[in-house]
């Protein structure tokens, strides 16, 4: 039997890996879209609240949610924008008793698409109750008061719930594992990554610098291309192969504007900036260690099988998994790429 057609079994994998890639297309297209749903309500005067209800593209427009308030509050609707997909209902609500001590519901009109919801009540002096309610629960009994335990709870959880959400930035983390290969440089790579993206993230939060969305998500589509170009193609003599650490560092910077801009969504409460900025970070590198976790015993479980069927040499086997696991996130990094380039103004 010649070489070639040893190769053809290998060759039928990578195509059908890429021809099944492009079927899950449509359902990993909106990689940010597990967004919590947001009731964002700012106290005008004495019991008299500003609501805006930010519904994500997830939620079907015939499923948009209500929020159902205390007995005795009155709600004057405000009115309902869809843009671009993305639903935000405002409206005028007073109530004479206050909202402290009192539950604030929300009811969708099917069902539960399974989404957390943000709270958050913010008064004239600035300070804020903020709560992340998980997807099984569907109402929020307003706290008497808040403080920097609760703030830093609530955004770890919506820092894992984050990172887990965005399929784009785990794959592209899955996709630095493959090109680092060996422990060290796993190790050397994912601090560069973390590093990066928490300067950023730090600096665009707290609005030091702003860039605009649609560059930043279609540059993190780019960095994930380059990415499976590089492991499709092992070339030892590349810049990225002998320095995974430039290229994680490199487009960390980028990956960190795409965290703040999730956080700019939510908001920061103004007097605990500093918590909820540590923990939404230290939510994110918890989530990603647990990815990089479940990756690394994937691919130890590949090199293991890869010894146990007897494919010799190991190191051509693990060459053929890097192959595979190119084409699995670089085709849906294409999609993305060309997705978001049409948001271009």
């Amino acid at each position: 039997m010649n070489s070639a057609t040893k190769t053809r079994p290998y060759r039928l994998i990578v195509f059908l890996t890429a021809c099944l890639g492009s079927f899950l297309i449509p359902g990993l297209a909106r990689a940010h879209d597990a967004r919590p749903l947001s009731v964002m309500i700012a106290e005008r005067q004495q019991h008299v609240y500003f609501v805006e209800v930010r519904i994500p593209p997830s939620v079907e427009p015939d499923n948009w949610p209500s929020v159902s308030w205390p007995v005795g509050c009155s709600v004057r609707p405000g009115g309902i924008q869809d843009a671009a997909g993305e639903g935000l209902e405002t409206m005028l609500v007073s109530c004479p008793a206050g909202l402290e001590g009192q539950r604030i519901g929300v009811q969708y009109k099917l069902y539960n698409p399974s989404l957390s919801t943000l709270f958050r009540l913010s008064s004239p002096s600035g300070t804020a109750r903020t709560a992340v309610v998980p997807p099984d629960q569907t109402a929020w009994l307003v706290p008497a008061a808040t403080n920097w335990r609760n703030v830093a709870r609530d955004y770890f959880v919506l820092g894992v719930k984050h990172i887990w959400s965005g399929i784009d930035h785990l794959l592209f983390v899955a996709g630095l594992l493959l090109l680092a290969g060996t422990p060290r440089r796993v190790a050397v790579a994912v601090t560069g990554f973390t590093m990066a993206h928490s300067v950023t993230l730090s600096l665009s939060a707290l609005g030091i610098v702003r860039l605009p969305v649609a560059p930043i998500e279609a540059g993190i589509a780019l960095s994930i291309l380059f990415l499976a170009r590089e492991i499709a193609r092992p070339n030892s003599k590349s810049l990225a192969r002998r320095f995974p650490v430039l290229v994680s560092s490199s487009f960390g910077l980028l990956h960190g504007f795409g965290f703040a801009a999730a956080l700019n969504e939510v908001g920061i409460p103004s007097h605990e900036i500093a918590p909820a900025l540590l923990f939404f970070n230290t939510g994110v590198e918890a989530g990603q260690l647990v990815f990089i976790a479940c990756v690394c015993a994937l691919i130890a479980v590949a090199y293991g099988a890869a010894r146990l069927v007897g494919m010799q040499p190991v190191r051509s086997a693990l060459v053929r998994v890097e192959v595979l696991g190119a084409y699995a996130i670089g085709v849906p990094a294409a999609f993305w790429l060309l997705q978001r380039l049409q948001n271009f103004r």
